[in-house]
């Protein structure tokens, strides 16, 4: 037995302990099941409906970019109503142990009431409107010295393109 050890190298394990190991590691690994197969990649991003709290809003704001924080910008999602998800509520989502908020890939999941949302998406919406009435203003417009325009006909509906077959 000595010589063979030696010819398989220093460091090299024993070939009769090889089995032995192989039944520990096949029996600690029993029981355990992969989330994903066949190669899917899952969106880590992705959070069921049905995990988020009724009444609440989720999303994933910047925490950092190459590592490095925006105190700045972090302060302005407080202003928001942003608060960061902790890892105590969606333990499937962190690994064993961690405490925290969580954070993936520089992203922190951040929730908030659902009214706040909505009413930042309609500021949004406002601004939007906004901004095209300004812009359809300033097509109808002149500068001195220069003859009227007619007014622009601007198309702001959708409908099929003829298709020349």
């Amino acid at each position: 037995m000595e010589i063979e050890n030696e010819r398989r190298g220093p460091g090299r394990p024993r070939r009769e302990g090889a089995e032995l190991r192989s039944e520990i590691r096949t029996d600690s690994i029993r029981g355990k099941t992969r989330k994903r197969k066949g190669g899917q990649v899952a969106d880590q991003f992705h959070i069921e409906a049905s995990d988020i709290p009724e009444g609440t809003s989720y999303e994933w704001k910047t925490v950092s970019v190459f590592g490095k924080e925006n105190p700045s910008y972090n302060a302005m999602l407080r202003d928001q109503g942003w608060d960061p998800v902790s890892a105590s509520r969606h333990r499937n989502m962190v690994a064993e142990g961690y405490e925290g908020p969580i954070i993936r890939d520089g992203l922190m999941l951040m929730e908030r009431p659902i009214e706040l949302t909505r009413e930042a998406q309609e500021e949004d919406r406002a601004s939007a409107r906004e901004a095209i009435e300004a812009k359809k203003m300033q097509m109808g417009e002149t500068p001195d010295g220069h003859h009227q325009r007619q007014a622009p006909k601007i198309q702001t509906s959708y409908e099929a393109m003829p298709i020349d077959g």
